[in-house]
């Protein structure tokens, strides 16, 4: 339980970012993907996430 409360977090951590994002470059697309795919670049499994989600434990 504690993982998804943190997963859950994260989630609404990282689209408010995105949306702060997509705001201020509205009119350039470019920025938005690069900002897009710098972050996602970062990601890795989460040793705490249970088996079915992806984790190791």
């Amino acid at each position: 339980m504690q993982w998804f409360i943190k997963e859950k977090v994260e989630e609404i951590a990282t689209m408010s970012d995105l949306l702060a994002v997509v705001r201020r470059n509205a009119d350039d697309i470019d920025d938005i993907e690069d900002y897009v795919a710098r972050e996602q670049s970062g990601e890795g499994t989460d040793a705490t996430a249970p088996r079915i989600a992806g984790g190791v434990a």
